[in-house]
């Protein structure tokens, strides 16, 4: 359950990054923007996830 809500938190987090990216690609196709804004998104997130489940890994352990 803790991995879960950290899960959810880090979800929540995501959106303001995704709007504050979108923000500054306002000017662009919004398309495009999309694109960029998700992909910034997954780079970033992609740390946070990965420790997220290495935590569910070592509380199986």
């Amino acid at each position: 359950m803790k991995r879960f809500l950290l899960y959810l938190a880090r979800w929540q987090l995501s959106t303001p990054i995704l709007l504050l990216v979108l923000a500054l690609l306002a000017s662009f196709p919004p398309i495009f923007a999309t694109i960029i804004a998700n992909l910034i998104g997954g780079i970033i997130f992609y740390f946070v996830d990965q420790l997220i489940f290495k935590m569910e890994k070592e509380e199986k352990e």
